[in-house]
């Protein structure tokens, strides 16, 4: 599985599953003020980089359906759309959780606030430096447990199909097959005390 979870924003929360291997992070956008267009341009041209260095095979983010102001609004329409248009492009599955999906899977609860989230990240072993972050790493782990009870489903049957901008099914909170996942194949590896030379990748 080679997985990519987006925290879209100005500063866009990123977090890669490659080959046992994960990388986690912000990108921090320039402002851009006097040029309209160029902030998503950046992100666009970061997308496609990332897709093509490390051989993606599915992008998750979080969908978002309200916000407190109208820019910031504008922001994540203008990065949602820049994100359907090159998962399109590349023919990637475009899949989507809730912000209550996302929170309640990593806290327990739907309404956790960012400094729980990133609270919640660190316990897991994950050194989430900002928000952006966190809730990158909780899709992340979504994600993963959304290709596990996949992979269970399609045993059985081998055909696929395209999930554009697709919302994935519904998750159990209380059974985290990304924890057991994790525990099983890559024991220590997000813990604290892991050298990062030998457990992260570049991006």
């Amino acid at each position: 599985m080679k997985l990519l979870a987006l925290d879209l924003g100005t500063n866009i929360g990123f977090a890669i599953f490659k080959d046992g291997k994960f990388i986690s992070g912000t990108k921090k956008l320039g402002t851009y003020k006097e040029k309209f267009g160029a902030r998503f341009h950046e992100f666009r041209t970061w997308l496609l980089n990332i897709i093509a260095k490390h051989n993606i095979e599915a992008v998750y983010f979080e969908r978002v359906f309200g916000h407190k102001g109208v820019e910031a609004a504008h922001c994540y329409g203008g990065f949602l759309y820049m994100l359907a248009s090159v998962c399109f492009q590349q023919k990637i599955p475009c899949i989507s959780f809730s912000v209550q999906a996302i929170k309640r899977f990593m806290t327990g609860k739907g309404n956790a606030t960012k400094d729980e989230m990133i609270a919640a990240a660190r316990q897991k072993g994950f050194n989430a430096e900002t928000d952006d972050e966190a809730d990158a790493i909780a899709i992340m782990l979504l994600a993963i447990e959304d290709q596990i009870n996949k992979e269970k489903k399609t045993s059985k049957n081998t055909s696929g199909s395209f999930q554009a901008l697709g919302e994935s099914g519904s998750q159990d909170p209380t059974i985290s097959l990304a924890s057991e996942f994790f525990r099983g194949l890559t024991p220590n590896k997000h813990s604290k005390t892991a050298d990062p030379k030998k457990n992260k990748i570049s991006v």
